[in-house]
């Protein structure tokens, strides 16, 4: 079969559009780092993609949640534990007032101090956040979505920490009414009464309930810190499945490029002695 030079010419023009293109390809993806320009470059790498980012969008969701029930988490925390702290100098000063020298004065002295810390606890258990809300809730806690498939409570409720639903609400079956407790052990000492045997056993019990709530709050800590973790980890198996989708590989797109331009040279070589050609050698 005979090849003309014009076969031959138009056979290297074809040649230098498919290398310039290469080349333009190959310099774009280093570029911008994208692998691809257009979805319908490989339809299956962008419908694979559009998954992965659906799967990063909803991490970022479980990242605004952990941020929330973990900052609702650490300030119930400290909320209980300065309720347990003024609970705990509470029975510290009902020992003392239980001393049979003691005078009635020195115990109306010892039921200011309880009262002092009456008030501390009932400031600590009514404490709101920055946002005004009750850190200690008055309301069911909201269950939160942290990671897939797992909700948490958000907070701790008041009744569980204070016996009563809310502030002067209904009291909670088999909860110690700490407030009125409280209310009941400083106008007992202010009186310049000792306090008594039920009023020490009460005190027990709420200081009980009190850590029951603490270590309620623990756990959920805890289990919200391996949510976190676990979350990372698939979000960052989400994020390499989605660069290795749609990202460029540099080292494969500069080997492209160093290709594409050698080969692209090769045929301007051709053709730069193609146009030297005299017309008799052309035909």
């Amino acid at each position: 079969m005979r090849i003309s030079s014009q076969q031959i010419f138009d056979s290297n023009i074809r040649s230098l559009q498919t290398h310039t293109s290469d080349v333009v390809e190959a310099q774009r993806q280093i570029s911008s780092g994208q692998k691809y320009k257009l979805a319908s470059d490989n339809a299956l790498a962008a419908g694979l993609g559009v998954q992965v980012n659906f799967d990063n969008a909803q991490f970022a969701m479980f990242k605004v949640n952990q941020d929330h029930v973990a900052a609702s988490l650490a300030s119930a925390d400290t909320q209980l534990q300065s309720i347990h702290d003024m609970l705990a100098n509470l029975q510290k000063t009902m020992v003392q007032a239980s001393n049979d020298t003691l005078g009635v004065e020195n115990r109306k002295l010892l039921g200011q101090q309880a009262e002092s810390l009456r008030l501390s606890v009932k400031r600590f258990s009514e404490a709101t956040d920055a946002n005004g809300q009750s850190i200690l809730r008055n309301a069911a806690v909201n269950s939160v979505l942290v990671a897939p498939s797992l909700s948490l409570e958000s907070g701790i409720t008041y009744s569980e920490v204070m016996g009563r639903s809310l502030p002067g609400g209904t009291l909670t079956a088999g909860k110690v009414d700490v407030a009125a407790l409280l209310q009941n052990i400083t106008t007992q000492l202010s009186a310049g009464s000792a306090p008594t045997v039920q009023q020490f056993d009460d005190l027990k019990s709420a200081l009980d309930q009190v850590t029951r709530a603490q270590v309620k709050t623990g756990v959920l800590q805890n289990q919200l810190d391996a949510a976190v973790n676990a979350a990372e980890a698939q979000r960052l198996n989400v994020e390499n499945e989605r660069s290795e989708l749609l990202d460029t590989d540099l080292a494969q797109a500069s080997a492209n490029l160093a290709r594409s331009n050698a080969l692209l040279q090769a045929a301007q070589s051709i053709m730069t002695k193609l146009d030297t050609n005299t017309l008799f050698q052309k035909l």
